[in-house]
């Protein structure tokens, strides 16, 4: 297990203090996984304590002896019920001024009306954007995480070809990729932010399997084997002249990169050819426009603007009423990191923010057609962490 540096945590936290004290908040408590792996280098259930100024508290309910054994950046303080937190917070000097802020994009409404019952003379203020802001701009640490996910994934990949025979199914290649994943140091889970998003390692789809939309706000859904959980890998047979996409994510150390490869036994028809001509030319279209400074609306008109010209735009991020609205999403801690490719993403691009670009057009009858990687934006332009050769690759 490697450790979070501690200047990498320190830094974060003085950064998140700044923006509280900008926000007028008199204390935050966070409490979100990722977020507090973010800030603390640890994962345990509790909050981290954090104002304006001065050393936060890590309040820990469990596990205690693994973090007292641990070197925990902060202080520790131990609690078994949320009505302890006033006292303990105002025993290491944290004195309750202006509103608390809390997770509110992610924290269950019980827990929040819990702590507002706990500290019912402060407001409660949401923290989430804050902290999504201050996490979508990666430092030279977070980069080097991404890039070794990047070289697990790839390395993954390898095997892909190998496996791809007529009549094995989709959650036997799906099965085996998971597999190699795993002995290469993926994590065992991927983190996503929405509420109700939920994923593995990824999907592998073949045909009209590559249709089905799923539940979840993503492009690919795929049929699943379960009613609990449809979405992914199936029982379907892979065949001769179908598209097969295989999309998952590598995570190593909490950090998360995303890439789909296409691939066919012996042929394709010629609409998934020319699609998948045009996902190309939607690569060099984003290459040269994702630039620091430049508004993500931007982009996303001038990606949608060629998909449309081309005829495709029917069938372009799903389908019908089943399209999303984004072209990439961020990544890091989370599958779904700021920032994203939308028409209206507030924010501009900046350098070091890291997304997944996936265009992809879903072509009835026939299947699924994409592709899709993880850059870093430079001022140069986009350097792909991901590096497993791209086209399609006929076995």
């Amino acid at each position: 297990m490697e450790p979070v540096p501690v200047e990498e945590i320190t830094s974060r936290l003085a950064a998140l203090q700044k923006g509280l004290s900008a926000e007028g908040i008199g204390l935050a408590l966070i409490r979100q996984a990722a977020d507090l792996f973010y800030y603390t280098g640890t994962l345990v259930d509790g909050f981290l304590a954090v104002a304006p100024a001065g050393e936060p508290l890590l309040l820990v309910r469990r596990p205690q002896y693994r973090v007292m054994e641990g070197d925990s950046p902060w202080p520790l303080a131990f609690y078994r019920g949320l009505k302890e937190l006033p006292a303990l917070l105002a025993r290491a000097g944290h004195q309750l001024r202006g509103p608390v802020g809390l997770e509110l994009d992610v924290m269950p409404g019980a827990l929040c009306l819990e702590l507002q019952e706990i500290f019912p003379d402060r407001a409660v203020q949401d923290i989430s954007p804050l902290i999504r802001r201050q996490r979508m701009v990666k430092s030279p640490y977070e980069l080097q995480q991404l890039r070794r996910a990047a070289a697990v994934l790839d390395q993954a990949f390898e095997l892909a070809p190998e496996l791809l025979k007529p009549g094995i199914s989709e959650l036997e290649v799906a099965a085996a990729l998971e597999y190699r994943l795993r002995l290469l140091g993926h994590q065992g889970l991927i983190r996503v932010r929405k509420w109700n998003l939920e994923t593995f390692y990824g999907h592998v789809l073949s045909g009209h399997s590559g249709l089905h939309a799923a539940y979840t706000d993503t492009p690919s859904g795929g049929l699943g084997f379960s009613p609990a959980f449809p979405q992914g890998a199936s029982l379907k047979k892979l065949a001769p002249g179908e598209p097969i996409s295989i999309d998952l994510g590598g995570c190593v150390n909490g950090y998360t990169v995303d890439m789909t490869r296409m691939y066919a036994l012996n042929h394709l028809p010629a609409p998934a050819l020319e699609a998948f001509r045009v996902v190309e030319e939607l690569y060099r279209i984003y290459e040269n426009a994702a630039r620091p400074g430049v508004m993500p609306g931007e982009v996303h008109r001038l990606i949608w603007q060629e998909a449309r010209s081309r005829g495709l735009g029917d069938y372009f991020m799903g389908r019908g009423e089943d399209q999303v609205s984004f072209l990439a999403h961020g990544v890091g801690l989370e599958l779904d990191d700021f920032p994203f490719i939308t028409a209206r993403f507030p924010y501009p691009l900046k350098e070091n923010m890291v997304l997944a670009f996936e265009p992809k057009f879903f072509l009835p009858g026939i299947g699924m057609i994409g592709q899709e990687d993880t850059g870093r934006i430079t001022r140069e332009g986009v350097e792909w962490l991901t590096k497993t050769p791209r086209g399609i690759l006929f076995v």
